[in-house]
């Protein structure tokens, strides 16, 4: 009896053996998978953190770029708006030049106008209306831009006046050169009939006949000379009132007594170097 009781307890041991032998090599490879999926999302962890930390340094970097930029103060911007500089100067001068040009050109046509209805009884009038108009309005865009140049009168409102009037004049030696272009015959007629209160003879009537092509490159020549006006005057016009307003800027200072220690304690905002530049 005893040993029938020994032969099943050891035989039960035997069943019950490799199951327990098996167990912890179970628990061994979930141990391993376990490792692996804690280095894995730690791995993970770290890279996301390095990213960040790039992310960061990179911001830092950008904001201390930013901050290492040279800082101009709104006193220094007037000093560089009062300067007009060499290309602006040339600009003035060549613009000054062909404003005088027209002003000259604009008077012998309205005095050429005036003498041909005032001085006949049967004036040309087509030829005396054609002169005054024109030589009227090349004389008030040289006078405008004249005291646009002198003074600041609604931001130089003259300069502007003057600019816009040279496309009209540059189109006007347009349709003349059309015109003579298309049918000269006309007008040397015209020139002819009239030549008594044009003040013109034959033989001057004819040599303008003979110098026409010279007269189509003049014609060419001043409408290119009016389109660089307008281009010109309109810079000139920005810049001026930009000085002006340096100058506005300036006095101030100088009447309540900012120095350049005190430019913050003004309220003036500074701006960096690289939107001035812009």
């Amino acid at each position: 009896m005893v040993q029938f009781f020994n032969a099943k307890k050891s035989s039960d041991d035997e069943l019950a053996t490799p199951l327990m032998a098996d167990e912890p090599s179970a628990l061994t490879s979930r141990d391993h998978e376990r490792e692996s999926k804690r280095s894995q999302r730690e791995k993970d962890r770290k890279t996301s953190e390095g990213q960040l930390a790039g992310s960061k340094a990179g911001s830092v970097s950008s904001s201390k770029s930013k901050s290492s930029k040279t800082i101009v103060t709104q006193e220094e911007l007037d000093e560089a708006d009062v300067k007009m500089g060499c290309c602006y100067t040339f600009g003035g001068i060549l613009v000054k030049s062909i404003q005088l040009i027209d002003g000259l050109i604009g008077l012998i046509f309205v005095v050429y106008g005036s003498l041909i209805m005032t001085q006949f009884d049967n004036p040309a009038m087509a030829a005396a209306i054609t002169c005054l108009t024109f030589g009227s309005v090349l004389l008030f865009g040289s006078i405008m831009g004249g005291i646009g140049f002198t003074t600041k009168v609604c931001k130089r409102i003259g300069i502007a006046l003057s600019a816009y009037l040279a496309p009209c004049v540059a189109f006007f030696y347009l349709v003349v050169i059309i015109a003579l272009l298309a049918d000269h015959a006309t007008f040397f007629n015209y020139l002819t009939e009239h030549k008594d209160v044009l003040y013109l003879s034959s033989s001057e009537i004819t040599s303008l006949n003979d110098l026409l092509p010279f007269f189509y490159i003049v014609l060419i020549a001043l409408g290119v000379m009016e389109m660089l006006r307008y281009f010109g005057l309109i810079k000139l016009r920005a810049k001026l009132i930009k000085r002006d307003v340096a100058r506005e800027h300036i006095s101030e200072r100088a009447r309540y007594g900012i120095s350049s220690g005190g430019s913050e304690a003004s309220g003036l905002t500074d701006v960096f170097l690289d939107d001035v530049e812009a």
